[in-house]
């Protein structure tokens, strides 16, 4: 691996604690990075100036308005957001619940695109969420279907630097298991009920998931079948769309 920037890293660390846990000031990021108070000051002065990072009324400093129109951008040219698009939608057609697509990469789950619910009590969207994959639906729906060993090793790394809890290896296998055999994922909580499917595919690992759900007070146990048969449909049908050989 070719020597990191140092200067550019801790710029990209501040820019990370930001997303995750902002808005900050300057003491919270020296202390949450262990980077000295005046550096910490001169890293966000610079982003300031190109717009990466804004102040707040409260002196607080925020992610700024240049990193959502890089945000616009980036969307508009990711052929697989685009693709998976017109089946997220057609997901929320058929079910009138709200229905995503993720995409897992280097570790963490990344939401592409919400079709949000047009019913009075619906589920929000997750468009923009990053996240570790070990406690979030589609992250697991997308682990399920790659090497345990490959699963193993990620779940020891996060392990090591993760604050979260995470699940023992042992029950993570077997619920990775599960969802191998039934073809998707479920969790149905007091307060809502999500399905996940995995975009099927021969030639290479799979990474991208289709999910639906709603408040688990309009979601019985009689529509489950029905949700879950229209989430692998459109999961298939979206990796047709990307000329992907699906499974059997």
């Amino acid at each position: 691996m070719k020597a990191q920037v140092g200067t550019l890293v801790k710029a990209m660390d501040i820019l990370d604690a930001l997303g995750d846990a902002g808005p900050l000031g300057v003491m919270e990021l020296s202390r949450m990075l262990h980077l000295d108070k005046s550096g910490v000051s001169r890293l966000l002065s610079t982003l300031r100036s190109r717009e990466y990072v804004r102040v707040l009324s409260d002196g607080r400093h925020d992610l700024g308005l240049r990193l959502f129109e890089l945000g616009q951008v980036l969307q508009a040219r990711m052929p697989i957001r685009q693709a998976v698009v017109p089946h997220v939608e057609a997901l929320n057609r058929d079910t009138g619940e709200t229905a995503s697509a993720a995409h897992y990469h280097l570790g963490h789950i990344s939401y592409l695109h919400d079709a949000i619910s047009n019913q009075e009590i619906r589920l929000g969207g997750r468009v923009g969420t990053r996240c570790l994959p070990w406690n979030d639906l589609c992250g697991k729906t997308i682990l399920a279907f790659c090497d345990e060993n490959y699963v193993l090793e990620c779940l020891e790394f996060d392990r090591k630097a993760s604050l979260s809890p995470l699940p023992s290896p042992k029950s993570l296998l077997t619920e990775l298991a599960n969802i191998r055999k039934k073809g998707y994922a479920m969790e149905k909580t007091e307060d809502r009920c999500v399905i996940s499917a995995p975009l099927p595919c021969n030639h290479r690992p799979n990474f991208i998931a289709l999910m639906c759900g709603g408040p688990s007070s309009r979601i019985k146990s009689a529509d489950i079948k029905r949700l879950s048969d229209s989430v692998i449909r459109h999961a298939q049908e979206a990796a047709e769309s990307l000329g992907w050989k699906s499974k059997t």
